[in-house]
């Protein structure tokens, strides 16, 4: 099984996976991304941040970057 890399970024800041995860497919690495992007903006401290700048960069293991998923505009 593949493994992914989920770097998650604005535009000064960079929180890089070391890890990774193993997927079975790109459509996978994409609901990883979108699951890590849902469970970062909960939680009361996720309210008072500005996420309009932040993505998640998913890249292989070779660490070529294969595409991005934005955070989504926080509607309150």
């Amino acid at each position: 099984m593949p493994r992914f890399f989920f770097d998650v970024l604005d535009a000064t800041r960079s929180v890089p996976d070391e890890a990774g995860l193993d997927c079975r497919d790109l459509g996978e690495a994409h609901h990883q991304a979108c699951a890590l992007i849902a469970e970062a903006m909960e939680g009361p401290e996720a309210v008072r941040v500005d996420w309009h700048h932040w993505r998640v960069e998913v890249s292989d293991e070779a660490r070529r970057l294969l595409f991005t998923v934005p955070f989504p505009q926080r509607v309150d």
